[in-house]
């Protein structure tokens, strides 16, 4: 073999080396690109999925759009910038979001602040506990959440007060009122009401089935003392300590009479 074919095979040799380093050096930017594709497409299929959950089950005391309503905002700046060191949680936002919505709260952090001062405090919701969601769609509504960090604006303004009863002389009006305005929507179905929370038993036909709930309680004492002292009696698949404690201390004798009287006309 000549010296000259043997350099020309070393010399194609070389070549197919460089060429075969840049088509794998090619090759390995479009696969990053790809990955990277895959991944912005899996975190915008949680977040819509997330939309459809927060929506049904968290829009009612956080607001459809985070604002706030009985519960705290969250489309808001100072939750992603200093709530975790406010409250000295070590790991990520994302890890104290779901953290918070699987265990929930018993009592707020700071009931000073948002409509309801406090109450109810936020209901447990991973199934691990008792509650309706898979830790996957806790996920999800973390996601969603998280998305709003980019338009979250500075010191969102929310009204402290519950939404008044009505000026009106029908109490079943004033007691679906009292009903809103006390975040019992949250948790409990009431197709009268437009409720369809998950976290507590449906209030569909709460004065007939109540009858019979508490042996020596009429319907009327049944459903107040589910108000007053919320662990007198447990429906079957439900927690202790789901419901506030203290809504006795909270609500004014008019405002339990009414809705007492609201919830017995839904037989």
């Amino acid at each position: 073999m000549s010296s000259t074919r043997v350099q020309i095979e070393i010399a194609l040799g070389a070549l197919f080396v460089v060429l075969a380093a840049v088509l794998l050096l090619f090759l390995g930017f479009e696969e990053e690109d790809a990955l990277a594709s895959a991944l912005d497409t899996q975190t915008a299929e949680k977040i819509e999925v997330g939309a459809h959950l927060f929506h049904a089950n968290c829009a009612r005391c956080h607001g459809e759009q985070g604002e706030g309503l009985i519960g705290p905002p969250l489309n808001d700046a100072a939750f992603f910038t200093t709530r975790i060191e406010e409250v000295g949680w070590p790991g990520t936002l994302e890890d104290y979001i779901i953290s918070t919505v699987a265990v929930g709260r018993l009592v707020s952090t700071r009931p000073e602040q948002w409509p309801g001062e406090g109450y109810p405090a936020m209901p447990l919701w991973s199934v691990d506990y008792g509650g309706p969601l898979r830790n996957d769609e806790i996920e999800d509504i973390a996601t969603f959440i998280l998305n709003w960090e980019e338009s979250a604006t500075d010191g969102v303004v929310i009204s402290v007060d519950r939404p008044p009863a009505p000026s009106s002389e029908d109490p079943l009006a004033r007691g679906k009122a009292v009903f809103g305005a006390y975040g019992c929507a949250a948790c409990h179905q009431l197709d009268d009401a437009g409720a369809v929370g998950v976290v507590g038993p449906t209030l569909n036909g709460i004065a007939t089935t109540s009858e019979t709930r508490l042996e020596g309680y009429t319907a009327e004492e049944y459903i107040i003392e589910s108000i007053i002292n919320t662990n007198a009696y447990i429906v079957e698949g439900y927690q202790e300590n789901l419901m506030p404690q203290n809504f006795g201390d909270q609500m004014s004798e008019q405002e339990l009479s009414d809705l007492v009287l609201y919830l017995l006309s839904q037989e």
